[in-house]
């Protein structure tokens, strides 16, 4: 628990700098304007002026009386703003700019984690997987065709296609995906396509290996101690809760009943909560089907759109060409 806390203290930490440094970067702008602009200083003097009596006025009970005060302020913004406009800078140019704009850079909304909170703690847990580091060099943007060709261009095309509709409906639309085919076909580029694409929309993604997402539900489900217990539970809840999991190169881990009732496990919770899931895997969907239970096929094959990809192994042929 001291570690959670720990943790939490150093986001929260880090919303307080940042607030803090939204507010210089403002007061910066703020003292352009009055040097720039001749006469929005005595503007922005008069309306606090204006405010502060129509504040007493309504506090008296003489809201009546604030109505010409309120006209007189309406008509003060609209000249700032015509004001900024002549001297070539935008209405909102000395309004205070935040990172996230839905939660004011503070990490809450009425009392309520902000999804980049939630990115924040899921960062942190599986900041080990170098997954961030590897958006900044696989994603939309660095996307090419180039290397595929016949049938292979084909399907990575439409594949494409469909990962680009997946993002742009994502906050409207409940979907799974499973990536399938053979070694270095793209699955894991187009997945951290779409990671990157919506964590950069503040979608908060958890993308972890097959590996280590057995590793956490094994873990959570043979601890050995309370403290244990503590630290891994809000790396173990992400899995059910974040809105998007990706799972990457699934059939790479150890072979067992307990992983397959585990995948189980979290695929049915967050298909009843309509969370999307992405899976990659180099299994066929025969090979699928003869090493996972029924229950997880279902799952699988049930609710989830197929990707089927294929062609030569692409990290060989860019190793050749270097």
């Amino acid at each position: 628990m001291i570690e959670e806390k720990a943790i939490y203290r150093e986001i929260i930490n880090g919303y307080e700098r940042q607030l803090a440094a939204d507010k210089r970067e403002q007061r910066s702008r703020i003292m352009q304007v009055y040097e720039k602009v001749p006469g929005y200083k005595q503007l922005e003097d008069r309306t606090a002026d204006l405010s502060a009596e129509a504040a007493i006025l309504a506090a008296m009970g003489k809201k009546e009386e604030t109505a010409p005060l309120l006209h007189m302020l309406s008509d003060i913004s609209a000249e700032k703003k015509q004001l900024l406009k002549d001297a070539g800078y935008d209405d909102d140019f000395i309004s205070i700019r935040y990172i996230c704009p839905d939660c004011r850079d503070t990490g809450y909304i009425s009392g309520r984690k902000c999804h980049c909170f939630e990115q924040k703690l899921i960062n942190f847990y599986y900041s080990r997987s170098g997954i961030y580091e590897k958006l900044k060099e696989e994603n939309f943007d660095t996307f090419s065709f180039d290397m595929f060709q016949g049938p292979a261009l084909n399907r990575i095309k439409d594949n494409y296609l469909k990962a680009r509709e997946f993002t742009e409906r994502f906050a409207d639309e409940y979907r799974n995906m499973l990536f399938y085919g053979g070694v270095g076909c793209g699955k894991t580029f187009l997945s951290n396509c779409i990671a990157k694409e919506l964590i950069d929309r503040g979608v908060a993604v958890v993308y972890v290996s097959a590996i280590a997402f057995f590793d956490i539900l094994l873990a959570q489900r043979f601890r050995r101690s309370d403290t244990e217990e503590r630290v891994e539970l809000p790396k173990y809840r992400a899995l059910f809760e974040c809105p998007l999991l990706i799972i990457d190169d699934l059939g790479t881990e150890i072979e067992s009943q307990a992983v397959s009732s585990e995948l189980f496990d979290v695929l049915n919770e967050r298909d009843l909560k309509a969370r999307s899931t992405i899976i990659s895997t180099n299994l066929s969907v025969e090979g699928i089907k003869d090493r996972y239970s029924e229950r997880s096929i279902s799952r699988l094959l049930g609710n989830y759109e197929l990707c089927k990809f294929e062609g030569s192994d692409l990290r060989l042929m860019k190793r050749r060409n270097q």
